[in-house]
């Protein structure tokens, strides 16, 4: 009985090591409702070791006869595998990036850290909260699908829970039912956002300028919206700050006063006061398409493009998000882009508050 169960965790090891390069931190984390009270890192870093001396024994008793089928697998093991590597092959180690977490998970849970005591320095207690890229969020979801992962933990909860533990050993205090602060760490900028228990809104948005960004830290020091509004705002989802927003985008603030706004070529209306679980809502549902208007420079003819004058055209490019966009266009001389709508469950939504 033992021995199938050991068999059964390692072959599954074995079997996502054989196809990702992934940290001590991500593979523990597979199984992270497992042998509660370790850590994922001292999870993986275990199957890693043991999954080493289980591959010594086999080339030792002459079961392994072709050394080279496992060197992808010591490849992604990483750090851990570089001395059993040496002992049997002469060429140089390849050192390759977590699959998921790009390496990078230690330092996700620094710069939380450090960020967030800058942010407590008024505060006692508090609650956390991280929001994921969104290409780290769907590739960590196929990733545990595609796999079966049944004992899989976000990298969103090991981030919180971590820094949570650190911030209490500091002398603060992790308040879940009405902490006087929210931190919430958003990843793809790299810094902390502060809620109170101020009131929160539910406001949409449309953005006729280009070059102004709704974050004052996206801004570096030039005009953002949240500086002209002078209030804490959060978009759950953006476009790049050089590109109109035509189309309602959903917008999180603190203290609007007005139903209606117009300022430098935004477009805000305020529909309602939003927390708990629709404010999570909001938070985690993203569009599935976007739709562009590009303008260009070409001095050859565009077929099915809207000739605007001369060796101006316009090109309409479905795009799941701005970064997949640029990537469409990146032999293109782009004059300027629209986002002139967006489809899926966030259109629902836009739709029925708006409504």
């Amino acid at each position: 009985m033992l021995n199938s169960l050991k068999t059964e965790l390692l072959n599954k090891s074995l079997e996502l090591l054989s196809k990702y390069p992934l940290c001590d931190s991500c593979l523990g984390r597979c199984f992270a409702r497992l042998s509660l009270g370790h850590t994922n890192e001292e999870r993986g870093k275990a199957i890693k070791i043991l999954l080493l001396m289980e591959i010594d024994k086999a080339i030792k008793e002459h079961q392994i006869e072709d050394l080279s089928q496992i060197k992808e697998l010591l490849y992604n093991m990483g750090e851990i595998a570089k001395t059993f590597y040496h002992n049997y092959f002469n060429d140089e180690f390849q050192n390759r990036s977590c699959y998921i977490c790009d390496n990078r998970i230690k330092e996700f849970k620094e710069s939380f850290e450090k960020k967030a005591l800058e942010k407590l320095v008024n505060y006692k207690t508090f609650v956390l909260g991280v929001r994921l890229t969104d290409e780290l969020k769907n590739r960590e979801e196929k990733f545990m699908v595609e796999n079966q992962l049944f004992y899989y933990e976000s990298i969103k909860n090991e981030i919180k829970r971590d820094v949570g533990k650190k911030l209490a050993s500091l002398g603060y205090i992790p308040e879940f039912d009405n902490p006087q602060v929210e931190l919430v760490y958003d990843m793809e900028y790299d810094a902390v956002i502060l809620f109170t228990k101020t009131v929160r809104y539910l406001a949409f948005y449309n953005r006729l300028s280009r070059g102004i960004p709704i974050s004052s830290w996206v801004s570096k020091g030039g005009e953002s919206l949240e500086g002209l509004l002078n209030t804490q705002l959060v978009a759950p989802y953006s476009e790049a700050s050089e590109y109109r927003i035509l189309d309602d985008y959903p917008l999180i603030a603190e203290n609007l006063v007005k139903n209606e706004i117009n300022i430098k070529g935004f477009h805000i209306r305020k529909v309602s006061k939003i927390a708990g679980k629709e404010l999570s809502t909001i938070f985690t549902i993203r569009p599935s398409k976007r739709l562009y208007r590009v303008t260009i420079y070409s001095e050859k003819e565009i077929k099915d493009a809207v000739k605007l004058h001369d060796n101006i055209y316009d090109i309409f490019v479905e795009a799941k998000d701005f970064k997949e966009l640029r990537e469409k266009v990146k032999d293109l001389l782009v004059i300027s882009v629209d986002l002139l709508s967006m489809s899926g469950k966030s259109k629902l939504i836009a739709d029925t508050y708006i409504k």
